[in-house]
């Protein structure tokens, strides 16, 4: 499945990482912060509702439970025993 991006009056992809097209190269590195930073928060944007988020959230609260699917993302990472992440 493809997923388009919308791209701005210019014509360029506004405000969307390089990782996130599908054409980019393969990926050779960890990824970054500011990477993890727009998958943690595109992640809790798309389950904010579900039961999971929000049980996980009661038990330990929402700074815990951000900081739990960090570390889920980065685990899940190809890359992350290649190169230090800073």
């Amino acid at each position: 499945m493809t997923k388009k991006i919308d791209v701005g009056p210019d014509g360029d992809e506004d405000d969307v990482p390089d990782w996130v097209n599908e054409d980019s190269p393969i990926r050779s590195t960890p990824y970054s912060e500011e990477e993890l930073d727009l998958l943690v928060e595109g992640t809790v944007q798309g389950i904010r509702d579900t039961a999971a988020w929000t049980n996980l959230v009661q038990q330990v609260g929402e700074e815990e439970a951000r900081r739990a699917l960090r570390a889920r993302l980065i685990m899940m990472d190809e890359n992350v025993g290649r190169l230090p992440r800073h």
